[in-house]
């Protein structure tokens, strides 16, 4: 019995902590990071280090017909997305589908820090 109420207690704190913890990315099974955002909120950041060998992906799960701004707040990068055409720094748009990629790029040599903005309103 003393066990048991251990084990459930443990639970309810791992629970809560998870819960107030924000997390911001986890990886997908495509190499993609997924974008959680905080409750509650439309806006979050991402930060990252771009490498001109290989791009950065994030997946945003979204509501088809929904207003996204995308740009970039620091750092030597441009991005393309699943939803627009072309290389962007900076991008407003409407989703198209549930399934939004983002992919970050630089032409530099080197890793250089950056961070993404996402808004959905």
């Amino acid at each position: 019995m003393f066990r048991s109420l251990f084990s459930a207690a443990v639970l309810a704190i791992v629970t809560t902590t998870a819960t107030l913890a924000p997390l911001p990315v986890q990886a997908t099974g495509h190499g993609c990071q997924t974008v959680q955002f905080p409750s509650g909120a439309y806006a979050h950041t991402v930060h990252g280090q771009a490498v001109p060998q290989r791009s950065q992906c994030y997946f945003l799960s979204v509501r088809p017909g929904q207003l996204a701004r995308v740009r970039v707040t620091y750092g030597p990068v441009f991005f393309s997305t699943t939803h627009t055409n072309g290389n962007f720094q900076n991008v407003e748009f409407r989703t198209v589908n549930g399934q939004l990629y983002v992919y970050v790029h630089t032409n530099y040599q080197g890793s250089h820090p950056y961070g993404i903005e996402f808004v959905f309103v």
